[in-house]
This record gives C-alpha cells, sequence and structure tokens, in this order.
C-alpha cells in the first residue's frame, strides 16, 4: 500500500501538455482479477474497508474515514479525476464472484511527462490472494500500452514489507531510500521509491 494519493484531496496537475484518454472503456481483468471503475453503489463497501487499521496504517485516507467521506470519493473525485485525465481509481473484482478486493489507482505526476504513481490497497478477505500484484499488473500494462507511460513509480514505507513484495512481483526496481521524505499522521517517514520503465 504505497503513499500514493487514495481517497485524498484534489490537487491540479501542471498543464505539461500530458493527457491521457477519458474516454476509454474501463474494465481490465486477467480471468481473475477484474478492475473497473468506482460506482456509486461502492460507497458502503469503501467506507467500511476503510476501517481496517493496515489500510489507516499505510495509506492516506482520512482518519477517521466517515461515510461522507466515501460517497465524496466515490461521487466527486474519482470522477472529477477522471475527466481531467490526471487520475484514474479502481476498484478490483473478483472475476467469478464480483466481490470487491481491493483498490488500484493510477496518478500522472504533475510537471512529469510520461511518468504515474501507482497506489493501492487490498481488503482483508482479499490479502495473500495475489489480488494486489495483479491490480498492479493490469494497470501497469494498460498505462504503458495505451497512455504511453514512460516511468512508473510505486512509493512505498520501508517497514511495510507486503508492499514491498508487490513491488518485487510486479517488477518494479528498488532506486533507493528517499528519508524522511512523507508525513503521515502528523510524523516523517522515509519512502522507499521503486520504478518501473516501459519495456
Amino acid at each position: 500500500m504505497p503513499f500514493a494519493r487514495l481517497h485524498g484531496g484534489v490537487e491540479s496537475a501542471e498543464d505539461d501538455g500530458w493527457s491521457a484518454p477519458v474516454d476509454a472503456p474501463w474494465e481490465l481483468t486477467d480471468g481473475v482479477v477484474r478492475l473497473r471503475r468506482w460506482r456509486p453503489d461502492d460507497a458502503e463497501w469503501i467506507h467500511g474497508v476503510c476501517q481496517d487499521a493496515e489500510i489507516q496504517r499505510w495509506t492516506r485516507i482520512p482518519v477517521p474515514y466517515t461515510r461522507a467521506d466515501a460517497e465524496w470519493f466515490v461521487d466527486v473525485f474519482v470522477p472529477q479525476a477522471w475527466d481531467r485525465g490526471e487520475e484514474f481509481h479502481l476498484v478490483a473484482t473478483d472475476v467469478a464472484t464480483d466481490a470487491r478486493l481491493g483498490s488500484v489507482g493510477l496518478v500522472l505526476v504533475p510537471g512529469a511527462p510520461g511518468v504515474g504513481e501507482v497506489g493501492y490497497y487490498t481488503a482483508p478477505e482479499g490479502r495473500n490472494q495475489g489480488v494486489a500484484s495483479a491490480s498492479v499488473d493490469l494497470v501497469a500494462a494498460w498505462a504503458f500500452g495505451v497512455l504511453g507511460l514512460v516511468r512508473l513509480e510505486l512509493h512505498i514505507d520501508p517497514r511495510n514489507t507486503p508492499s514491498l513484495a508487490v513491488a518485487r512481483r510486479c517488477g518494479f526496481e528498488l532506486e533507493g531510500i528517499l528519508r524522511s521524505r512523507a508525513e503521515h499522521r502528523g510524523a516523517r517517514r522515509d519512502v522507499a521509491l521503486h520504478a518501473r520503465l516501459q519495456s
């Protein structure tokens, strides 16, 4: 669960000439995991899953996370960010049951054409099943193949061993530790910067 903004506030990207197609048919699947756009009826699930201590520990969601936060995320933030072509947030579901398993997002880095940051979390019921790895791989394939991005980054707390394992499985290489790079709930944290390049 990297530090990429998940369910966070809106920030406008600089006008650097980089844009993404916003009319893509958003459903990606590997036959086991399906990624789709968030819908208003997902708010109750988001509210529930964001009470999880591990998600609160590693991501930037507001704490406490309220039902209003969840409704704002699916009703306002996601569609507006999508329409601007700046951020693409998706829910990961089980192909067979349609059960929601996690979240993944791609943020185009302002002022850095061709660069994106990926963030994700997995619900407790979806952990240790390869959901995060499948989600990151699906988003990476779309980002490199459709958007033409050349570099994807993961920003991970070095203590977050499950997320470090996802980075390795998905072909992201550790480029270094950025000391005191992020502020999280009033405390400074190091960030392990991982990157994967377009092959």
